[in-house]
């Protein structure tokens, strides 16, 4: 298992990634009538719009895993709204009312206004990431070497911090935050744990 950095051959490995594992783990098809969407929110516009940040988990050819991030989280978001959200104008237009118990309906929304999703503790961790692998791809030490190049790549970039949310109930993915130096923030969020690491200190 090598890990390395992404390149626009394993666009196509992140996007079915994101769809294979994006429910904690686990496929979207059970929760989403449009699995596609987990994709277009939490994988592509990070490989479009920073791709220098991203890397992959690779065995034998495969892409098995991968992580993404943005440097400053507002200013991406403001440029997603820009470069991302039209290309889904025509195929998933955005609607000015928003069902919070239906996933396609509130991943729409993020689509078409990123802003939504922004976290608290931007002054100290304005860098967000998302990680995600394959079955055959965990327990193998390749998630904790993802997230030790992307933290040094976003060291490199200047960022003081990068943080994530973590489903309440994603126990799993929590243990595997602490042990890659990550520590809890407060949230106000009960559905979410948040977890940041400070760089450059």
């Amino acid at each position: 298992m090598i890990v390395r950095s992404w390149r626009p051959g394993d666009a196509e490995a992140v996007h079915r990634i994101c769809v294979a594992t994006g429910d904690a783990g686990e496929p979207v098809h059970p929760i989403l009538a449009d699995p596609n969407l987990v994709a277009y929110v939490f994988a592509d516009p990070y490989v479009l719009l920073q791709p220098e940040l991203a890397f992959v988990a690779e065995s034998g050819g495969a892409v098995l895993g991968y992580v993404v991030a943005a440097l400053h989280t507002e200013e991406f978001y403001a440029r997603w709204q820009l470069e991302w959200s039209p290309r889904f104008a025509a195929t998933h237009p955005a609607s000015s009312r928003v069902n919070a118990r239906n996933a396609d309906s509130q991943l729409r929304a993020f689509l078409h206004r990123p802003r939504l999703m922004l976290p608290p503790h931007l002054d100290s961790y304005p860098s967000h990431l998302h990680i995600n692998l394959l079955a055959q791809a965990r327990r193998q030490g390749a998630g904790r070497r993802l997230m030790h190049a992307v933290f040094g790549q976003l060291a490199r970039a200047g960022s003081p911090g990068v943080q994530l949310g973590v489903r309440v109930s994603n126990t799993r993915a929590q243990a595997f935050y602490r042990a890659t130096g990550m520590i809890r923030l407060a949230s106000h969020d009960r559905s979410e744990v948040r977890f940041g690491l400070p760089l450059n200190g």
